[in-house]
């Protein structure tokens, strides 16, 4: 099989003649680690080098790396215009936050020092923030890219449903009390942010990408952020807005422990669930209960094993993983989040040699 082949056979809950690995994200700074300080790989070389069977994140084309999570100056000329015509090679389709925004000095990540949709006079802000979806020139660059780099890789674009957009933008706080307070309010500025995503949809269906990944926290390590009740009120009538646009397979990325509300998400028709935090969710839990309707992609520690852990316990965690969940297929190997730049260069080295040692189906 192809990694192309590989990945969509599991995605549809099959079984491929191997395991396939697949990241949401492998930050750029790991990257060029793995590559021997190269910058200007493309990405099908780095999945060959690493064994991997698709991409769909952002590379750093012979430049410096970005910092993880670093993102452009929300709410300017300049920052409609980068996301219009991107300069470095990325796949990425999610909306910038509606917030003030703070830079670590340290590492140069990026981080929400406060949202700013904080009542009614502030949805103003979203024609300040907010690219035009249909605007050509980033679709046009896209197309060029996928044609030049796809070779016979899975490639998968990503996107929000609204839900992060409408968490991060209002602050949890805000958000919580509005719920009481103004609950139209916060319906409608999801209902902003998911009709801005199923416009960019729209245009990805037209794209030669093969699944797209919806990347939208719902959770902590105890629990969602909303109930069930809540969850179908709130967010679901503007996740379907977006989930009912997809004509490709997708994956629904959530952080936490998603087993409160999981009977509602799985309703919107995603193929995937992602990552499958393991000291938040049992993976065999999940697997034995909805592996009949999902494909399970994750559960490699990025808390410890990844990070803090040895190149010896990665391979015991992969092993494990591709024995017990990947047992008749529907299965993908990935980090329980991302490759992030704070991972050991080893450990993702030793993910890499343990998904060929140990993934071929017999």
């Amino acid at each position: 099989m192809t990694p192309r082949e590989r990945v969509l056979t599991a995605l549809k809950r099959g079984q491929p003649d191997q395991v396939p690995w697949i990241e949401n994200d492998v930050e750029e700074e790991i990257q060029i680690a793995l590559m021997g300080g190269r910058t200007d790989y493309t990405p099908g070389e780095f999945c060959r080098a690493l064994g991997m069977d698709g991409f769909g994140y952002h590379f750093p084309t012979g430049s410096k790396a970005t910092a993880g999570q670093a993102m452009q100056t929300s709410g300017t000329a300049a920052a409609k215009e980068a996301w219009y015509h991107p300069k470095r090679v990325t796949f990425d389709f999610v909306p910038p936050w509606i917030a003030d925004m703070g830079v670590d000095e340290k590492s140069g990540r990026t981080y929400v020092k406060r949202g700013l949709l904080t009542d009614r006079d502030s949805l103003k802000l979203f024609d300040e923030f907010l690219p035009d979806p249909d605007h050509p020139g980033r679709y046009d660059q896209i197309a060029e890219w996928l044609a030049k780099y796809r070779e016979d890789y899975a490639v998968f674009a990503r996107i929000r449903l609204g839900s992060a957009s409408t968490f991060e933008s209002m602050g949890l706080d805000v958000f919580s009390l509005m719920m009481f307070d103004d609950p139209d309010l916060v319906k409608e500025i999801h209902r902003r942010f998911s009709e801005w995503s199923a416009r960019v949809v729209q245009h990805l269906n037209k794209l030669d990408f093969d699944f797209i990944w919806a990347n939208d926290d719902h959770a902590d390590t105890k629990a969602p952020w909303v109930n069930m009740e809540m969850y179908e009120e709130f967010m679901k009538p503007s996740q379907m807005l977006v989930a009912n646009e997809i004509r490709k397979p997708w994956i629904f990325h959530s952080d936490g422990n998603l087993f409160p509300i999981l009977d509602g998400l799985v309703t919107l028709g995603m193929n995937a669930i992602h990552p499958v935090q393991p000291s938040a969710m049992d993976i065999n839990r999940l697997k034995a209960k909805y592996g009949d309707r999902v494909c399970i992609v994750g559960n490699i520690d990025l808390d410890y094993t990844l990070t803090r852990g040895t190149p010896e316990e990665t391979e015991a965690e992969v092993k494990d993983r591709i024995e017990t969940v990947g047992k008749g297929g529907g299965y993908m190997i990935s980090s329980a989040n991302s490759v992030t730049d704070y991972c050991k260069v080893e450990n993702v080295w030793a993910m890499s040699r343990a998904v060929k040692k140990y993934g071929k189906y017999a």
